[in-house]
């Protein structure tokens, strides 16, 4: 029951970390950003494929972020 409680307290800190990170980009980058990005993937296919890259990117750093919590 506290492995559960622990794992559920991590991934809580790891999606409020996110969160946190998430505002404070958008607030230093905002429309900024929108832009660059509308500009630079604006066909369907290389938006799927950036979608990718960065689904796979988060996904490592997110796996790397908890193994390192848990050992």
């Amino acid at each position: 029951m506290l492995t559960l409680i622990e794992l559920s307290s991590s991934v809580a800190l790891l999606v409020w970390g996110t969160y946190i990170v998430r505002t404070g980009i958008m607030r230093v980058f905002g429309s900024d950003l929108r832009r660059i990005l509308g500009k630079s993937i604006g066909k369907k296919s290389r938006a799927f494929l950036a979608g990718i890259g960065v689904t796979a990117l988060v996904q490592s750093s997110s796996a790397r972020a908890l193994l390192v919590i848990f050992l």
